[in-house]
């Protein structure tokens, strides 16, 4: 089963705040580890863009979003607080 857009966005944004609090986010280097299942329709849309040497063959891999999934999705969820983002990323 494949989690939404927005659940997908909001666990962007969480590992953003949570982990990388100081950093301008396109610049942070592991944004996030999704399954392939979750993500392949996004990477096949290149809305989410797998780090080097990751492929569905490696069923969980690294990946970060487009700078238009970003500015579009994850950047508008970036102002709400860690519980929230928690909560719609489906923790």
């Amino acid at each position: 089963m494949s989690r939404t857009r927005t659940a997908i966005a909001a666990e962007f944004a969480r590992r953003a705040k949570q982990f990388h609090p100081n950093k301008e986010p396109m610049t942070i280097e592991l944004w996030g580890l999704f399954t392939w299942e979750t993500i392949s329709k996004y990477v096949k849309t290149g809305d989410i863009v797998p780090y080097p040497g990751y492929t569905k063959e490696n069923k969980t891999i690294w990946c970060k979003p487009s700078q238009s999934f970003y500015d579009e999705h994850v950047k508008p969820l970036m102002k709400e607080d860690l519980k929230h983002l928690e909560a719609m990323a489906g923790w």
